[in-house]
């Protein structure tokens, strides 16, 4: 296991120096991008050392990070599931702390080249931004009614059109600059031996298990107390009737 680790560290190390990061662009200033763009993705399963606590470290340490938080699940107390973003210059030092929390059961990173398409949506964008600039002139310079809705009709269509490019390379420019973080905290009294949870703890949740049954079982007799009566008094009856007919008959 702690080969895998090692392996895992050094995968998400190389990953992670590809990257790149950078500084943030302005949303207005659209250049050209000769380094590649990347996406990265990763995905941890861990069984923590101490279960309390384990999911307020996860929000601690992405909080710190500068990443976010896009959504979490808990299911009773048997494990927490999120999905962050955390910037790619703090990715590496991200997934040595979430490690340090327990056992890692599995680990997995991808990683997707995007700079065909962030550079095609950053030079459509450009073009956009310039036709844009070129129908505000001409709405300046119209003068009768019909050249002035003529020039907003495609102004508007042009400005939406721009919004939308602006959205897609927003959207790029978010996965080139930051990691997608997908981990999964489970309780290690839930996990099974075959997974790699502990004996002990499996061995004590089946006699938890068993406690529970016999509790619910319990629960069931006292609910159906009127069924056990009915069953008692029909026994009842019916051993009276064999016994009567059983009974020699009296002299006369």
């Amino acid at each position: 296991m702690r080969a895998l680790q090692i392996t895992g560290g050094l995968l998400a190390g190389i990953v992670f120096w590809g990257c790149g990061g950078g500084e943030r662009s302005s949303p207005d200033t659209y250049t050209s991008s000769p380094e590649a763009k990347q996406s990265v993705s990763a995905s941890l399963t861990l069984i923590p050392h101490r279960w309390e606590g384990a999911s307020d470290s996860i929000e601690t340490w992405t909080a710190r990070s500068g990443g976010k938080i896009l959504q979490r699940e808990k299911y009773e107390n048997r494990f927490y599931s999120y999905t962050l973003r955390i910037p790619t210059t703090k990715a590496l030092d991200f997934f040595t702390q979430v490690r340090t929390l327990g056992e890692v059961l599995n680990e997995h990173t991808s990683l997707s080249d995007i700079t065909r398409a962030y550079n095609d949506i950053e030079a459509r964008l450009k073009a956009k931004e310039e036709a844009v600039e070129r129908l505000r002139a001409l709405l300046r310079e119209a003068h009768t009614p019909s050249e002035i809705l003529e020039a907003e009709k495609a102004l508007q269509i042009a400005l939406t059109e721009r919004d939308s490019l602006r959205s897609s390379w927003e959207n790029n420019r978010l996965l080139s600059e930051t990691v997608q973080v997908d981990i999964t905290l489970r309780n290690r009294r839930f996990v099974s031996y075959q997974e790699g949870g502990s004996y002990w703890a499996q061995f004590w949740q089946s006699i938890e298990a068993g406690w529970d049954g016999f509790v619910y079982f319990t629960f069931a007799l006292a609910y159906l107390w009127w069924l056990w009566l009915l069953i008692g008094l029909g026994s009842f009856l019916y051993w009276w009737r064999q016994r009567k007919k059983t009974q020699p008959p009296t002299a006369a």
